[in-house]
């Protein structure tokens, strides 16, 4: 075993076991939605994941207090400006950034933050 064993995480979008998200202080988890966890710390907001969403699921409206990055695997994803993103689409939100998204038909994403997410309400997108 390499010193860099120790180091390593991986995850394989084929083999690993999603789990729901966790109500937390500033996040209310979502029906129809999973995560898989590789780096992200929700004390300071910052790290990646994994994200899956179902057919007709939709995220809460929230703000990104820092950047977002995100790179679609498979699906498609709507934000709450029509805007869609899909397969092979690779996207960076700014912090500020307000929206919440639906996925007609489910998708796969990888998420990195560098800030809280917090929720807020529908009216203030």
């Amino acid at each position: 075993m390499s010193k860099l064993d120790a180091l390593r995480t991986i995850a394989n979008i084929e083999t690993l076991k999603w789990a729901s998200l966790e109500k937390s202080d500033e996040w209310q988890p979502e029906d129809n939605v999973w995560w898989y966890n590789l780096s992200y710390d929700s004390i300071i907001g910052e790290g990646s994941y994994l994200y899956k969403m179902g057919a007709g699921a939709s995220s809460n409206p929230h703000e990104h207090k820092g950047p977002e990055e995100f790179f679609v695997l498979e699906g498609d994803l709507i934000d709450s400006d029509g805007f869609e993103y899909k397969k092979g689409d690779f996207v960076s939100l700014a912090g500020g950034s307000r929206h919440n998204s639906s996925s007609p038909s489910g998708c796969v994403l990888v998420v990195t933050h560098r800030g809280k997410v917090v929720d807020v309400e529908l009216g203030d997108l």
